[in-house]
């Protein structure tokens, strides 16, 4: 009988000419020159076809198709006619004159028309690329992608999913770089008509009060491990099948050490996993996957860990770093070799400034695909030997996990953007395909050898708070949720008279802008003239009468300035295209915008908005976020690149370090303001979940402590004028749980089988 475990068919590339027709695998087409419109096949009459091609001019009974395509189940013939018969269809084949299917009287089937894999190269040199367009996006550390030298807290969700939980934006919108061609034309067209959403069932096989997250299946996808988050925000890894059944725990932390990101070896005998221990120290270990023998591999290079996989061959482990060592233009990715413990640096290309990070091998382990930089990042493709990465997508937003398909004919990703937050990638054509959901889903892993996917599904809502820095009880700021509803509050904006409050909510069942003054806790405003982009906190006016807000009315971000008292918004004419982030001077005719300057990476430009169009008068190269302290006259600003605060002139001139420690992370560069005496950071320690101190301190001080248990979210906090209120955002419920998706539908699995047998 043709077993796919003993003949797994070798797929050579994504197209396949049967005859005079071609097959686009990915897509499950079949085209013709005298056909108007391609077919669309079934993955059950693919599967029938690809195993009548491994087969080619053989007899295949029906019981050894049955057993392909239709494993480990009990299905009728009929099922099997019916892939035939869509087969002849597509082939406009004759089954008393056939061409291409042949039915052999109580045998089988036999494919009679010639068979040929046509060249990749060729193909893939020949599709325009069609991207989607930059997105709304979040703040937060990216799931999966940034655990920094501490322990692994909630907050590593948190900011996404508040988010994405709040945000409305409309379908996706597609564009083609660059190609005019008919061909590009014809493909852009196509990629429109596939832009409606797809639906993707799932169930979550986990229901434990509290955090379950970033899941990981074995090869064969049978098997789950993820981390689970105690009440103190320490974990450790758990096992279970991939149903809903009870777990076990995988490893055993001392005291006071968090257990985080498993990892499967390709064998599907180990496990790496990240060990952080009282003082923030981080560790590679691995772990047997049936329990025990947990070892020691090497410490983390540059102090913390990212997402990582493991080499083909299981010696080894590929990982990149968020934070750049200073010595180094860039942060490239680090291979870790087992028997040594030795890191290495991935000999590619890279560029200065550059910061690369979660890379997977691809299936058949000849590609690797990789996300570039923090906040405007997008998926770029290079051989697994290293050279000259492609870039991929152009979305320019904050990923949060992506993994291949099990064929390598597509990646699944989630990013924050859109109202369907996982996307479907298809490497052929380049096409962003939305999966619909009902819930969040985040991280995404993929079985290598079985079309199961597992993600995190993030339920958590928060809050904004007031934190009284000169008021206390019980040893602690007091502390009150302002304009309390039940739905998530986010990114607050104090006015500088500290009469109004102006934040983001989805309380209107959209995400907008609100605002609200303090003193008439019941009487917010919805600003419903706009739909303002999650990612930074509304900007006022030095006379608290307006605000620069970023939205998205379509496909490109733009800037707001909305009037507080009537709340209409008008649409400033900025240079840039897509600005991130924008902040008022102390002349009403000079704005500072923050855009992107290339590849990801954010500069800040000084414009003159007084002419048309605007003229630029200066500007500052790698800056992630710019606030004025208009009391002194001076900018000061963070850097995606390097830890720190930095402080300059009005003409953005003259940098100097304020604070060359905090933020630690990129994924911190959020978490200051501006108070009356200087810059304050939200920090944190062992001891204090979120803490406050004046930056430029010693590192050695302890900062004031607002909560012990409870991590703010590393989005921005605004500080009163005065200096005694702090406004922030926190967690109201805090829970997630594991998802199981079947892929079938996306994936013919070919690579899978050939993965299987290696």
């Amino acid at each position: 009988m043709l077993n796919p475990r003993s003949y797994p068919l070798h797929q050579e590339s994504d197209r396949l000419k049967v005859g005079e027709f071609v097959v686009d695998l990915p897509r499950r087409e079949v085209v013709s020159v005298s056909q108007a419109e391609p077919v669309r096949l079934t993955v059950k009459a693919m599967h029938v076809l690809l195993a009548l091609v491994g087969q080619h001019g053989k007899v295949v009974s029906r019981e050894a198709l049955l057993e392909w395509v239709w494993p480990d189940t009990l299905p009728t013939d009929d099922v099997l006619t019916q892939a035939i018969g869509q087969l002849r269809k597509a082939f406009a084949d004759d089954r008393d004159a056939p061409r291409y299917l042949e039915t052999i009287s109580k045998g089988g089937y036999r494919l009679l028309a010639p068979v040929q894999w046509l060249d990749a190269g060729t193909v893939e040199a020949a599709a325009p690329i069609v991207q989607i367009a930059p997105p709304a996006i979040a703040g937060g550390t990216p799931v999966r992608s940034t655990t920094t030298g501490r322990k692994p807290a909630r907050s590593r969700l948190v900011p996404v999913v508040i988010a994405v939980a709040c945000l409305a934006v409309a379908g996706a919108w597609y564009y083609l770089r660059g190609d005019s061609s008919e061909v590009a034309t014809k493909t852009v067209a196509a990629a429109k008509a596939d832009a409606a959403p797809e639906s993707l069932a799932f169930t979550t096989i986990t229901s434990r009060p509290g955090r379950e997250t970033n899941p990981s299946l074995s090869p064969d996808g049978a098997l789950v491990a993820y981390e689970q988050m105690d009440e103190e925000n320490y974990g450790r890894i758990m096992l279970q099948a991939s149903a809903h059944v009870p777990a076990r725990a995988l490893t055993n932390p001392p005291p006071g050490h968090s257990d985080v990101m498993p990892v499967w070896s390709h064998d599907g005998r180990r496990l790496a996993f990240v060990r952080y221990d009282q003082s923030s120290h981080c560790r590679i270990m691995t772990v047997a996957s049936s329990g025990g023998n947990e070892r020691a591999i090497a410490d983390c290079f540059g102090g913390g860990a990212s997402t990582y996989d493991w080499t083909p061959d299981d010696s080894g482990l590929l990982m990149g770093t968020v934070v750049k060592p200073a010595s180094e233009p860039s942060s490239p990715l680090r291979l870790l070799d087992i028997a040594s413990g030795k890191w290495r640096t991935f000999d590619y290309a890279i560029s200065n400034g550059d910061i690369d990070l979660d890379p997977r091998y691809s299936p058949d382990g000849q590609w690797i695909v990789f996300r570039r930089n923090i906040s405007l990042s997008d998926l770029w493709k290079m051989p697994a030997s290293g050279g000259k990465p492609q870039r991929l997508t152009s979305i320019r937003s904050d990923i949060r996990g992506w993994d291949w398909l099990p064929d390598g004919s597509g990646l699944i990703f989630s990013y924050i953007g859109s109202a369907t937050f996982m996307h479907r990638y298809d490497m052929a054509s380049g096409r962003i395909t939305p999966l619909e959901m009902s819930e969040v889903a985040l991280t995404p892993d993929i079985a290598r050898a079985s079309p199961s996917m597992v993600f995190t599904v993030d339920r958590s809502m928060a809050g904004i708070f007031r934190v009284s820095l000169t008021e206390s009880k019980d040893g602690q700021p007091v502390r009150e949720r302002v304009f309390d509803s039940s739905r998530s509050d986010m990114l607050p904006a104090i006015s500088p008279d500290n009469r109004m409050l102006a934040f983001l909510s989805d309380r209107g069942s959209r995400q907008a802008l609100w605002i609200g003054e303090l003193d008439k806790p019941d009487a917010a405003r919805e600003i419903e003239s706009f739909m303002p982009v999650p990612r930074h906190n509304p900007v006022w006016s030095e006379d608290s009468r307006k605000l620069l807000v970023i939205g998205k009315p379509a496909t490109q971000q733009v800037l707001y300035e909305v009037d507080a008292e009537s709340g209409r918004a008008e649409a400033l004419p900025v240079p840039a295209s897509s600005p991130i982030y924008a902040a008022y001077t102390d002349d009403p005719k000079r704005l500072l915008v923050g855009a992107d300057s290339g590849e990801g990476r954010l500069r800040v430009v000084l414009y003159d908005r007084s002419v048309s169009p605007w003229r630029e008068l200066a500007s500052l190269e790698d800056v992630a976020l710019v606030k004025y302290d208009a009391a002194h006259r001076q900018v000061y600003f963070t850097r995606m690149s390097k830890p720190g605060l930095w402080r300059t002139d009005m003409q953005l001139g003259g940098a100097e370090v304020v604070d060359a420690f905090r933020p630690r992370v990129p994924s911190e560069y959020k978490r200051w303001s501006i108070g009356p005496d200087g810059v304050y950071f939200l920090d944190w320690n062992e001891g204090c979940a979120t803490g406050w101190i004046k930056m430029g301190e010693p590192r050695s001080r302890s900062p004031l402590c607002l909560e012990r248990k409870i991590e703010s979210w590393p989005l921005g906090p605004s500080l009163d004028r005065s200096g005694k209120y702090l406004y922030v955002t926190m967690d109201v419920s805090n829970s997630s749980d594991i998802g199981l998706a079947d892929l079938s539908a996306m994936t013919s699995g070919t690579a899978a089988a050939t993965t299987a047998k290696r």
